[in-house]
């Protein structure tokens, strides 16, 4: 047997204390009874009342009381073999992590808004299976596919420019890496069979190489359906560059100017044609506007778990301490007689 709720063993202590209280208010009245009078005058006062009922009524509640405290408890027993199916889609998501997403025209910078957008879809995400992808010049898969949002999160944390010192915006080398993402092994069998798959590109475009009609075109060809999202500005911003945690000022070119960075989302556009593009700006901070085109998409089979499942026996004491209850209520202390 199994408990549900082991924390309210607890509620069995009110056994005996109800049963103390009805042994203190026989004493009480035995004792108000001795005061008031002789024996005898007291027996014939009290001509009409049953003892043995009363005794019986008390005994009732105390019974009624341990059952109700069972039920709170939740006795689980008798066990049975259950199946869930697990049905999703592979989502990887792309991170550019280049040194102008550290530009601030979205509060606290890009790479942090655009952090924080992932993670509020993932908590919308159920089911699907999800992998992460960073790059700037360079790119490699930083998660592969997991349904374990938490892992994925906690490499979101660590995601940052230093990863990739190569600069730049390489969509080309981004995609390269997802596909691998959807290729690397993932513990799945032969007989899981096709599953839909999509990729976020989520970057500031700035300053990108890669052939977005060839990318577009590959794809096409793995059956990977492209969105994206551009995150900032598109008035600029100048890029903070810090050393051993200091601010060091802003990236300047060699002839001493400040560099400015702006979202450029025509690439970003072209690239989520067949799937949707959205903006992660000042006053659109999230990807719900990808998450309903994400979830219209066909689910398939991820994966299947079996479980023993115990059977809930809770509502038995339940109804039992309450119909005990409801006779106990039912019957009178007092012996009418005509």
């Amino acid at each position: 047997m199994q408990w549900l709720h082991p924390d309210m063993f607890w509620t069995l202590a009110m056994i005996p204390f109800a049963a103390a209280l009805f042994l203190f208010a026989a004493w009480r009245r035995r004792l108000t009874a001795s005061r008031m009078g002789s024996p005898q005058l007291m027996r014939r006062l009290a001509s009409g009342l049953n003892l043995r009922r009363r005794r019986w009524k008390a005994t009732l509640v105390v019974t009624a009381v341990a059952l109700l405290g069972l039920s709170l408890v939740g006795p689980r027993f008798g066990t049975k073999t259950k199946e869930v199916k697990r049905e999703g889609i592979d989502l990887v998501i792309a991170l550019d992590v280049s040194l102008s997403m550290l530009a601030e025209d979205v509060a606290p910078n890009r790479l942090e808004r655009a952090k924080f957008a992932i993670k509020d879809l993932l908590d919308d995400l159920s089911g699907d299976r999800v992998g992460l992808v960073t790059f700037a010049g360079d790119a490699f898969v930083h998660s592969p596919l997991t349904s374990d949002y938490n892992a994925v999160r906690l490499f979101l944390d660590v995601a940052d420019p230093s990863l990739i010192p190569t600069p730049g915006t390489d969509f080309g080398r981004a995609y390269e890496m997802v596909e691998r993402a959807f290729d690397a092994p993932t513990g799945g069998t032969a007989e899981d069979g096709p599953r839909t798959r999509a990729a976020i590109i989520v970057s500031d475009g700035e300053d990108h190489v890669g052939d977005i009609t060839s990318i577009k075109e590959q794809a096409r060809e793995a059956g990977i359906i492209l969105f994206a999202a551009g995150v900032g500005e598109t008035d600029g911003a100048p890029i903070p560059v810090s050393q051993e945690g200091r601010s060091r000022g802003y990236k300047t070119d060699r002839a001493g100017n400040v560099v400015t960075t702006r979202l450029v989302e025509p690439a970003l556009q072209d690239m989520a044609s067949d799937g949707a593009y959205i903006r992660i700006s000042r006053t659109a901070a999230s990807l719900d506007g990808l998450l309903s085109r994400i979830n219209a998409l066909e689910t398939s089979s991820l994966a299947s778990e079996q479980f023993e499942e115990y059977a809930e026996k809770f509502q038995w004491p339940l109804a039992l301490g309450l119909l005990i209850l409801l006779v106990e209520w039912m019957i009178p202390e007092r012996t009418y007689r005509p």
